[in-house]
């Protein structure tokens, strides 16, 4: 019974038994990507027209031997997984124990606090977690911190802008603007107010003035329709107070 001890391959790279191919192969002495599957299979077609009638023994042997030849193929072919390298730093090694540390440490007052039946537990602030390591720096030579300063000092202008400030009129002058005015006309409109002032702070100065002049029933205000103009005059002092000056 003819078998394929003496059928014989003849490729680019490689040329003799099948067996010694794949033997080959999977030693790594060969690699399976130089190798044409499709040539190997047309030279046992016509290695397989030569014989009368070839046993199923033959054929099986075979396909057993071109399987195993497209498994490497598709292996070498598709896309490994990344294996993840192992931790085996020594400084991750004392991480991993000083948060277990700390896990077991958070676990023990849970425990605690249930055993107590106080029911209450905290967000995390009295566990104490691991300390993080301190950031490392790149080392500088000792002129990087000169030029760095020169940098800095370089952006600052070299005379400060002095910015002119406003003056504040206070409350207590626009009162006595109010009554300087009324003590020389016998009405004033507080549009003529207004006309002096030189800022909106001062506006909003000279209508709080109007307010409580007219609170300490110091002047009166008459407006005859709505947004009208405002006109402030004298308050007439009581009737008591005129009698006592008239009688004095």
């Amino acid at each position: 019974m003819p078998t394929l001890d003496g059928y014989q391959l003849r490729l680019s790279v490689f040329e003799g038994p099948l067996d010694v191919l794949l033997r080959l192969i999977e030693r790594e002495r060969l690699p399976i990507s130089e190798v044409s599957l499709l040539a190997v299979l047309d030279q046992f077609i016509a290695y397989s027209r030569t014989l009368e009638s070839p046993a199923p023994e033959v054929v099986a042997e075979f396909a057993a031997v071109a399987g195993r030849l497209s498994l490497l193929k598709s292996r070498s072919l598709l896309p490994r997984p990344v294996r993840e390298p192992e931790e085996s730093d020594e400084a991750d090694l004392v991480r991993r124990l000083a948060e277990y540390r700390a896990v077991k440490a958070a676990a023990e007052l849970l425990a605690a606090r249930q055993r107590d039946g106080s029911g209450s537990f905290g967000r995390g602030e009295a566990i104490a977690g691991p300390e993080a390591a301190p950031p490392r720096l790149v080392p500088q030579p000792p002129t990087a911190l000169t030029k760095a300063v020169r940098r800095w000092f370089a952006r600052l202008p070299e005379r400060p802008a002095l910015v002119p400030g406003r003056r504040i009129v206070t409350l207590r002058e626009m009162i006595a603007r109010i009554l300087g005015s009324l003590a020389s006309h016998p009405t004033v409109s507080f549009e003529s107010i207004r006309q002096s002032c030189q800022s909106r702070q001062e506006v909003a100065a000279g209508f709080l003035a109007m307010l409580t002049l007219l609170r300490r029933h110091a002047i009166v205000a008459r407006q005859e329709s709505l947004f009208g103009e405002i006109v402030m005059a004298k308050a007439e002092p009581p009737e008591d107070d005129a009698s006592a000056s008239r009688t004095g």
